[in-house]
């Protein structure tokens, strides 16, 4: 059993994952704005709708590319009694482009020494990874650029029983 989790996550352009979970509406005259639930749908919806996180295997996903450096967002200790918790972080991007979304995954520490760490990230094939996509991509630039936009992203309702069971 592990001895920590850590909640683990990068921004990433996706440019394919995110065009195939548009919103979808009307298709050869029928309404298909029914399943956008269902299928994870991403862009075009409605105000009020939040996009769902979902699980992929990134390197499976088409074209992607790393835009932020890695972030650690949570961290579970589980030799302590669970209790509540929440977690919060910013994110830098190096990396010019348009973001599509963020990447989700825990990084499992399994000795108290934290010697051996298995990582489920994007970089791994064997492991899925959770990923939210934004409800439009928004264009970026390093943080070298000149530009002052602020962009942000907040994943609600995600509990580690979840995140963990879609992974």
């Amino acid at each position: 059993m592990p001895c920590k989790g850590l909640l683990k996550a990068c921004a990433m352009s996706l440019p394919d994952l995110w065009r195939s979970h548009r919103c979808l509406q009307d298709v050869e005259g029928f309404d298909h704005s029914v399943v956008n639930s269902t299928l994870g749908a991403c862009g075009g919806l409605p105000p009020g709708q939040e996009n769902a996180t979902l699980p992929f295997s990134i390197w499976q996903c088409g074209e992607s590319k790393k835009m932020s450096d890695i972030v650690t967002i949570m961290e579970f200790n589980f030799l302590e009694p669970i209790s509540p918790c929440s977690g919060k972080a910013k994110v830098e991007f190096i990396a010019h482009g348009k973001c599509h979304g963020l990447v989700l995954w825990i990084d499992w520490v399994m000795d108290i020494e934290e010697s051996i760490v298995l990582s489920t990230g994007p970089e791994q094939r064997y492991w899925k990874q959770g990923v939210k996509l934004l409800k439009e991509p928004v264009a970026v630039g390093s943080h070298r650029s000149t530009t002052t936009d602020c962009h942000s992203a907040e994943i609600k309702h995600l509990s580690i029983h979840q995140l963990v069971n879609s992974l």
